[in-house]
């Protein structure tokens, strides 16, 4: 039996990290914005992750891409942004986005191993011309 797309093995990851939204300030570190940044980046984060539920990738990245705007060196959003590019199928995009999180992501090493396993999957998908859950019917 094949293995399962790189895509539908973070899709339970990526379920975890939206959950996670309320780690967003301790995940962003040094690169902490005031804490009405703060509040409005975990609210665009929120939105993104109801979007993603509802299988509107596009929209979920464009509300995350503002959420970037607000803090750009976030490391979770970077990381949340690659996770939906992987699943979009823009594997260079991806692995771009977990690299840049990883510049930023300081001592935290479980997001830093989550970016790892975004690059390994990218990189995967990217070799093997997987098509990704996004281009399939939902």
């Amino acid at each position: 039996m094949p293995s399962p797309m790189p895509s539908q093995r973070l899709l339970s990851a990526l379920l975890l990290l939206f959950s996670a939204v309320t780690c967003q300030g301790v995940l962003a570190g040094a690169y902490s914005a005031p804490s009405r940044s703060n509040k409005a980046s975990t609210q665009l984060i929120e939105t993104a992750s109801r979007q993603y539920e509802e299988g509107k990738l596009d929209q979920a990245a464009a509300t995350l891409e503002r959420a970037l705007q607000i803090q750009p060196g976030n490391p979770a959003t970077l990381h949340y942004l690659g996770v939906l590019r992987l699943e979009q199928g823009q594997y260079d995009q991806a692995e771009v986005l977990a690299v840049r999180s990883n510049q930023r992501v300081g001592n935290n090493r479980a997001l830093r191993n989550r970016n790892f396993q975004l690059i390994q999957a990218a990189q995967k998908a990217r070799a093997s011309g997987m098509v990704p859950v996004a281009g399939q019917a939902r």
